[in-house]
């Protein structure tokens, strides 16, 4: 129960038996699940406390305790902590203080979770991994607003269903996002990336510094843990392949068959015929159709309001390696290319932030666009990365990976995914966007063949190769799905004009 996950605030949790505890200071008090690493170190008054753990590419050997030594060195403020961890990877936590403020922030991607309480709804500033903790822990109540959105059709009717801007289901919680910092004193939260512009890189620059992250990266878990690659016939989880090419006789290779997927479904087919024509073993987790009952109360019990059908998939990776794996997976590439697009049109039609709500969830209903317009009201300057990609970033992957993620760690010893890295992300995004987007991913494949041409010998997802027509149609689909009536007839009419443009031609 509860697998990997943790409580800050003034007093141990009294209920975990068998949970670390740490004294951070001045009445913070940290428990821990016992199979989450927790590091720290104290140099007079500095001192920094790691919950989960941090890799670096550049000493692919080093541990936690060598990382932490290495950062307390650039601790002359908060600032310079946090541009300290830009080239980490991992999923982790830091707390930090000098005695006269504390600090908390996580990794580039958020993908360790951290939720936070109004010290004058909770009575104190407690922290926590998810927000169950804090209806169980500190009795919270439902927020009135959030369980209409609970209630709603759209949530309630899709599998995939997420959490707008910073909300959570309870008064008084938030989630905090990444590229923030909460100061542990004062609950009060400021953005500390991007602080500058980005620079702007040709994609040939740009590679070789991604390049060198990302093996780096994917060395530095290998060299630490049992890691099983988790592989798809998508474009981020190959380039993960290519950047293993030199431990890649050290990882276990893996595709997680769902149970509504069929045999010949090209996730299962192109990794296979992928990693036959390298060499390297290939192994299937088939998930039942079903999940125990046993399993799903723990599954369901662990994380509030868990995804209901990966319950099957987690007990399958669970049966098969019993959490002694780490998993190396994928996610995050779509934050480099272009994953969420803004339609002017569809702004100019409605608001940014009703277009964002019906991007992310399908939907304009009240409590999501709420929650978005809240998050570009209090985005403040961030120079030259453009908010859809900063959408992807602290929305797409801040919250609804991080919780899915979260979700699997009762079946993984831990995930982690080198695009987690912020140096990773930031060198991506100063690319122009015309060389990291679809259908091409040029910067993606030039990476690819940087690192190793020959995982490019199979096609990356073939499946998804369409016609011009054919995409129109799929256009002309989604136009009517996620559009409002005003939206659909117009975009309609652009797409069969542009239908007629290409028959002609």
């Amino acid at each position: 129960m509860y697998a990997s996950q943790f409580f800050i605030g003034p007093d141990f949790l009294e209920n975990k038996e068998g949970w670390k505890r740490t004294e951070l200071s001045q009445g913070l008090r940290l428990t821990a699940h016992p199979e989450l690493p927790v590091s720290r170190i104290v140099n007079g008054d500095l001192s920094l406390t790691l919950i989960g753990f941090m890799l670096d590419p550049d000493a692919p050997a080093a541990t936690d305790e060598q990382i932490l030594h290495d950062l307390i060195m650039h601790f002359s403020g908060i600032r310079a902590l946090t541009a300290a961890t830009a080239r980490f990877g991992g999923r982790w936590i830091l707390v930090a203080d000098n005695k006269i403020q504390r600090w908390l922030f996580h990794d580039a991607l958020g993908l360790r979770q951290v939720f936070y309480t109004d010290p004058a709804e909770a009575g104190a500033l407690c922290a926590m991994s998810q927000s169950g903790l804090a209806r169980g822990v500190l009795g919270l109540a439902l927020d009135d607003e959030a369980k209409v959105y609970m209630e709603s059709h759209v949530f309630r009717s899709n599998l995939e269903y997420r959490w707008p801007g910073t909300a959570t289901a309870f008064r008084g919680l938030k989630h905090l996002l990444p590229n923030h910092v909460l100061d542990l004193d004062t609950g009060v939260v400021e953005r500390y990336w991007p602080d500058k512009p980005l620079a702007s890189l040709d994609p040939q620059s740009a590679t070789g510094e991604i390049a060198h992250l990302l093996q780096g990266l994917v060395a530095a878990g290998a060299a630490r843990f049992d890691v099983a690659l988790s592989l798809t016939a998508g474009l981020d989880s190959r380039l993960v392949l290519a950047a293993a090419r030199h431990v890649k006789d050290q990882l276990t290779y893996v595709t997680i068959r769902q149970a509504k997927m069929p045999d010949n479904h090209a996730d299962i087919e192109v990794p296979a015929r992928l990693l036959g024509s390298l060499g390297l073993p290939h192994q299937v987790i088939r998930a039942e159709s079903s999940i125990s009952p046993e399993f799903a109360y723990v599954f369901k019990s662990s994380v509030f309001l868990s995804h209901d059908h990966y319950g099957a998939d987690a007990e399958a990776i669970f049966r098969t390696f019993g959490r002694k794996k780490v998993a190396l997976v994928g996610s995050g590439g779509e934050v480099g290319r272009c994953y969420t697009r803004v339609s002017r049109l569809r702004v100019w039609l409605t608001s940014l932030e009703e277009t964002l709500a019906r991007i992310e969830i399908g939907t304009t209903q009240k409590f999501a666009v709420h929650h978005y317009r809240k998050w570009l009201d209090e985005m403040g300057d961030v120079h030259n990365v453009s908010v859809s990609d900063l959408f992807e970033w602290e929305q797409g992957h801040g919250n609804w990976v991080a919780m899915t993620e979260q979700e699997f760690d009762i079946a993984w010893r831990d995930i982690y995914t080198p695009y987690n890295c912020r140096a990773v992300l930031a060198t991506m995004l100063s690319v122009k966007s015309k060389y990291r987007k679809g259908p091409q991913y040029r910067l993606f494949d030039m990476l690819i063949k940087k690192l190793w041409p020959a995982v490019l010998a199979v096609p990356v997802n073939p499946h998804r190769k369409f016609s011009h027509i054919q995409r129109i149609k799929l256009l002309r689909m989604a136009i009517f799905v996620r559009s409002n009536w005003m939206e659909a007839i117009i975009l309609a009419a652009i797409g069969s004009a542009i239908t007629v443009i290409m028959l002609t031609n």
